[in-house]
């Protein structure tokens, strides 16, 4: 359920101290990056606030985020929890709970969206035909095309009692409307043992949609790369890529790095493509990380320490960190990761715990 990370996660993020990370020696010297990091005060309080007194959203994981045609954001968020909470910020036991939702930010103003009513509300993307507690979808990453946004699904099955016994079963896309986020269908993917979705790439320059996946081993993940034409995304054929080639086959494509989380970014940063993503290569680590590449296709190094997150203690881990490009500016990425515990209950004596953080990362000296 909520705690789905176990599995899902084993990476993480943040340090508020500056950083610094040799570059390969040369004729001259190059200074290192230099990285320094603050919390956002200003998503922070307007999502808190919300949560708090909204009546509606009290936390969720994922948050992706995906600009609108009419300028707003729509926050992608899967294990999502509504309702109220109390005076003591916690969380009534009966809350109710779904596995994706979507909040639309319009200047400040947000609105959840879900599926059902507001009295029984449901997941915006359901299995069809199953029990949501056996059989459910999570999201990925979003883009919009034309008058649709687009939601990577990944979908799950519980395989016995216990809060992490599931397993990943298939890919498929999610279609809403971008003017109210009803739902319009869910398209289906070729099988696949890579979950499909944890970035999106959007390359103006070659006119094709790049897809990351992640590769799930437990301890180690690996990041996985196909592409679409733009715009297409659910209406033509995809091509994986595989030991340095393009291929048609979607069981055929090769690793092109180790140490993912299960969700990450890819943006265009200083010159070149940038992952940012929790540090897999460490059982729940605390950090955060960045790797460059001069090509989408990798390879992607020069492995540099972002943040490590002051969450991390005790039953409460944190995971899946990611840029938001949409978001950012100039030497700053805007980068958010989750909060959860090892302890469900924590989650509803204390309802500030199970959501979203954000912070502003900035990054000099990077050469592109």
């Amino acid at each position: 359920m909520i705690t789905r990370t176990l599995s899902l996660t084993t990476a993480l993020v943040t340090g508020l101290a500056v950083v610094a990370v040799p570059i390969a020696a040369q004729a001259a010297p190059e200074r290192a990056p230099v990285v320094s990091a603050s919390v956002n005060k200003e998503l922070t309080q307007r999502f808190n606030s919300y949560a708090e007194n909204a009546g509606r959203w009290t936390g969720a994981d994922s948050a992706y985020s995906v600009d609108l045609p009419n300028g707003s954001t729509a926050w992608l968020y899967s294990d999502t929890f509504l309702g109220e909470v109390d005076e003591n910020l916690g969380r009534p036991k009966d809350s109710p709970f779904v596995h994706n939702s979507i909040i639309v930010d319009d200047d400040g103003e947000l609105t959840t969206h879900t599926g059902g009513t507001n009295a029984a509300p449901e997941s915006l993307a359901k299995v069809a035909g199953a029990d949501e507690k056996e059989r459910w979808y999570w999201f990925g990453d979003g883009t919009v095309e034309g008058d649709s946004l687009r939601v990577m699904l990944l979908e799950f099955v519980k395989t016995g009692s216990g809060v992490f016994d599931f397993k990943f079963v298939g890919n498929a896309v999610a279609s809403f409307d971008t003017d109210d986020m009803s739902l319009t269908g869910i398209t289906n993917l070729p099988k696949s043992d890579v979950n499909w979705g944890s970035a999106i790439y959007e390359d103006r320059s070659d006119g094709y949609t790049y897809v990351f996946g992640v590769e799930d081993k437990q301890a180690q993940k690996y990041a996985h790369l196909a592409r679409v034409p733009s715009g297409s995304l659910t209406t033509d054929d995809w091509e994986y890529f595989a030991d340095g080639q393009w291929g048609d086959d979607p069981t055929g494509s090769t690793r092109i790095l180790e140490g993912v989380s299960n969700e990450f970014s890819v943006s265009r940063f200083k010159g070149k493509f940038t992952i940012v993503t929790g540090d897999a290569t460490e059982a729940l680590s605390a950090k955060i990380v960045m790797y460059r590449g001069a090509d989408i296709e990798g390879p992607y190094t020069g492995k540099t320490v972002l943040y490590q997150t002051p969450e991390t203690s005790g039953n409460v881990f944190t995971y899946n960190a990611k840029a938001h490009p949409n978001l950012s500016s100039g030497n700053r990425l805007l980068v958010t990761y989750n909060v959860n515990s090892f302890r469900p209950d924590d989650l509803y004596e204390d309802a500030t715990i199970y959501r979203p953080r954000y912070i502003d990362v900035t990054v000099k000296n990077l050469k592109g």
